[in-house]
């Protein structure tokens, strides 16, 4: 009897130990009271003023894995170098995170990245509709792009993507104390 009590109680402890092991990550900022959120910004020209435009967001990491992002529509425009006719189009764009995982010194993030730029486009979402649309007599833009990738993002370091028509994709990982102090800069500006 006295046996099986000390062989369950020691099974409990190395259960213990063995979940205490698993739920510890040692690269996680969490043991230096810590957390992390990623920035991206997806960026264009807007067509209307010549400045840049776009839209920068910032989520924790504890929430972003099998997060997704649809990002507003937007004018693209592309003119001829010569002078000739400009096209334009309404650009949907999308971002899928995968898997998250803290790495030595930052995060790795495996992504999914959306462009379909098109003469009409619409949006539906719980709580939200949007529609925008080339007019048939002008000039319209068609592209396709999705790039897939895993990311390591060094702490406060930006990965920085330019895609056609102008666009651009920004990625940096940012640390905040307990206080919510950001303890990295992150230089993707805002927009």
């Amino acid at each position: 009897m006295m046996n099986r009590r000390y062989s369950v109680s020691a099974l409990c402890v190395l259960v213990g130990l063995a979940l205490t092991a698993c739920a510890t990550d040692s690269n996680d900022p969490i043991k230096d009271r810590q957390y992390v959120s990623v920035v991206n910004s997806l960026s264009w020209t807007n067509p209307l003023t010549g400045k840049r435009d776009g839209v920068r967001t910032s989520w924790p990491v504890k929430s972003l894995q099998g997060h997704d992002e649809t990002y507003p529509l937007a004018q693209i425009q592309q003119c001829d170098k010569a002078g000739g006719a400009c096209a334009w189009g309404i650009m949907r764009a999308h971002r899928a995170v995968g898997q998250v995982a803290y790495v030595a010194a930052g995060v790795a993030v495996d992504l999914t990245l959306a462009i379909d730029i098109d003469r009409h486009q619409e949006v539906r979402l719980p709580g939200f509709n949007a529609a925008m649309a080339i007019p048939a007599d002008v000039l319209a833009l068609r592209y396709k792009k999705e790039l897939r990738q895993n990311f390591t993002l060094p702490y406060g370091k930006v990965q920085h993507m330019d895609l056609d028509y102008g666009i651009s994709f920004d990625l940096c990982a940012l640390r905040y104390d307990a206080g919510g102090r950001a303890l990295d800069v992150c230089e993707i500006p805002y927009i």
